[in-house]
């Protein structure tokens, strides 16, 4: 059963919604990126493999050559993000996966 909301720091996620707010701006999410903000905020705290994340949010088996997940965090990044390029919510977590901080 999905949360209503839950917050991150500044980010409060509607997942249901499709929808996130940081500091009173909506930001609007498609349901794959509130799918793996969903799955990093219920295992906060823990590095997340990446096989995890693409087959609970894809249905996918991990294939190393895809980039297809790390252009989805690129571009969730650019959205809840104040710098993406130094991410404060979303780590990556080399050789693992990501982590929500």
């Amino acid at each position: 059963r999905q949360r209503a909301s839950f917050a991150m720091g500044p980010l409060t996620v509607f997942p249901k919604e499709l929808r996130a707010d940081k500091d009173g701006e909506e930001i609007e999410l498609t349901p794959r990126e509130a799918s793996i903000l969903t799955l990093l905020y219920e295992r906060r705290g823990e590095a997340v493999h990446r096989d995890d994340i693409l087959d609970r949010c894809w249905g996918l088996e991990y294939y190393p050559e895809s980039r297809t997940l790390d252009q989805h965090v690129a571009k969730l990044r650019k959205k809840i993000e104040n710098d993406p390029a130094t991410p404060l919510i979303l780590e990556t977590v080399r050789g693992v996966g990501y982590r929500f901080r």
